[in-house]
């Protein structure tokens, strides 16, 4: 503290050394703590995100596949109409051949899971 005299009166300036300009007062530093709620929410977004990325990857892979026809044999790409099925397509495309075999290679080449099909659904069918 240094006291001043100015004109008969005293004056008290008070100097303190002042903090740098522009850096902010250190503080020491606390480690981040998540509570068990907090733990919980990213666990669960974790999760979210790899199923969504999951799901995103494995419909992108199906796209490509399916849009594309395999290569080997000549192929035909077909719609079904009313009323018929994976036999009577086995027997008019590949009529050579054996229908259960054409049958499973239709399914494999459409990635079908089942027999049925629907009227308009559109096929790779292999030629004879």
């Amino acid at each position: 503290m240094v006291t001043m005299a100015d004109k008969g009166s005293a004056v008290t300036v008070n100097r303190r050394p002042a903090a740098p300009i522009g850096r902010p007062l250190r503080t020491p530093a606390t480690p981040l703590r998540l509570t068990r709620r907090g733990r919980m929410a990213v666990t669960g977004l974790s999760a979210l995100l790899i199923g969504a990325l999951s799901v995103g990857l494995a419909t992108a892979a199906q796209a490509t596949r399916a849009g594309s026809p395999p290569s080997g044999r000549y192929l035909a790409k077909v719609a079904v109409l009313p009323g018929q099925s994976l036999w009577a397509l086995a027997e008019a495309y590949d009529p050579n051949a054996d229908p259960r075999l054409v049958i499973q290679e239709i399914q494999q080449m459409n990635s079908m899971s089942g027999d049925q099909v629907k009227a308009g659904t559109v096929l790779w069918v292999p030629r004879g």
